[in-house]
């Protein structure tokens, strides 16, 4: 028996959980109220024509801030990642690897996402570098 009730839905907490998620670029409305449960065990895909923000709206549930997210909740295991900076989402678990393969060579695939992981230095600028 599986973790479905009679009425259709999970009798089980979401694993990774999204509600009501609104971003921006700049001035530009790019995501627009998206909404979804994932459970244990489940495999979600995110189907689009080209530009219609299949890459923003995984760039905001990573905390990645560009787009911004303006509203909304992302839940990942009961721990809320909307509040978070992309690194505290990484180290929470959530990642991103970007479609042009912007990973450094040489490293293993869990290598290259162990590096989100790593808080930037505290007190560092662009100016100061």
């Amino acid at each position: 028996m599986n973790a479905t009730t009679a009425a259709g839905k999970r009798s089980e907490p979401a694993y990774f959980s999204v509600w009501d998620i609104h971003a921006y670029y700049g001035e530009s409305y790019i995501v627009q109220g998206i909404s979804f449960n994932v459970h244990e065990g489940e495999i979600l895909a995110l189907l689009g024509r080209n530009g219609a923000g299949k890459t923003s709206t995984l760039r905001a549930l990573a905390r990645l801030g560009n787009p911004e997210l303006s509203h909304g909740e992302i839940w990942l295991d009961h721990q809320a990642l909307h509040p978070m900076k992309a690194f505290e989402a990484a180290q929470a678990g959530i990642g991103l690897v970007p479609e042009d393969r912007r990973i450094i060579q040489g490293l293993t695939v869990e290598e290259n996402l162990q590096l989100a992981q790593i808080a930037p230095p505290a007190g560092w600028s662009l100016d100061r570098l």
